[in-house]
């Protein structure tokens, strides 16, 4: 017959289970810690970029409503401020506007330097014309709004049309001297 050995006392936990619980329950509230820390400042991070997305959009919808006239004089100039609603005065905006800068047919067509020489010169006269006509009436705005209190930015760029553009519509490629 088998004897079975048995504890004079077994009304409670013995002091390895006790130690084995805590560090089994102090390991699952680090991680729900750990969790929830992440979670706060994801959260305030998060805040922080929609108000900059917000206040850029904000910024560039003034810009493309505003109609301003910008020509080559103009170009490099930088509109700077502060935001200047109640609560959000740390946040400082800049607004760029630039014409825009098309690459080369030699670029587009992956040409390199000596092959730039040969093609077609009526492709390359009307793709010049194309270059200048768009340079001329495509231009981009770039809003970066930053605040100033830990220094996150936010760049937002669109495209906008030049109201008032002198496009050359004269695609007259060869002259006679017929006349």
């Amino acid at each position: 017959m088998v004897k079975k050995l048995t504890l004079q006392n077994e009304d409670g936990f013995t002091l390895i289970e006790v130690l084995m619980a805590l560090a089994i329950f102090s390991s699952f509230l680090l991680s729900v810690y750990v969790t929830i820390s992440h979670n706060v400042s994801s959260s305030i991070l998060m805040k922080e970029d929609l108000n900059l997305h917000n206040l850029a959009q904000m910024k560039m919808d003034e810009v493309l409503l505003d109609k301003k006239e910008f020509t080559n004089a103009t170009e490099n100039d930088v509109k700077t401020g502060s935001i200047e609603i109640e609560g959000l005065e740390n946040y400082k905006f800049e607004i760029k506007i630039t014409p825009t800068k098309f690459p080369d047919l030699t670029q587009i067509l992956g040409q390199s330097e000596d092959e730039q020489n040969t093609g077609d010169p009526v492709q390359k006269i009307l793709f010049k014309k194309l270059k200048t006509n768009i340079e001329e009436i495509i231009w981009q705005v770039q809003v970066t709004v930053t605040n100033t209190d830990n220094d996150y930015s936010y760049e937002l760029k669109s495209w906008i049309n030049k109201s008032n553009p002198k496009i050359d519509t004269n695609c007259l490629l060869y002259t006679s001297d017929a006349a």
